[in-house]
């Protein structure tokens, strides 16, 4: 019999909607729906999931996109 070998915590994405996301982020959920049309000017923006009609973000990718963007500006 094997013996299960624990690789430690497990990485568990959290997906929420666009309402959910912008005020995840403090913005208008419109502001996060036009960066998402406008993928020229916003390319650092993860990409969503498509689910029927509705579109899934991790919070975690936000997050992270989001602060590398906060660096650039402040020059980090």
């Amino acid at each position: 019999m094997s013996t299960p070998v624990d690789s430690g915590p497990v990485q568990v994405r959290r997906w929420v909607n666009t309402k959910d996301a912008a005020a995840h982020i403090r913005r208008h959920p419109e502001v996060l729906r036009r960066w998402h049309r406008q993928r020229a000017e916003h390319p650092w923006l993860p990409m969503p999931r498509r689910v029927g009609k509705n579109l899934l973000w991790d919070l975690d990718e936000l997050d992270a996109a989001i602060d590398a963007q906060l660096d650039l500006r402040e020059g980090r």
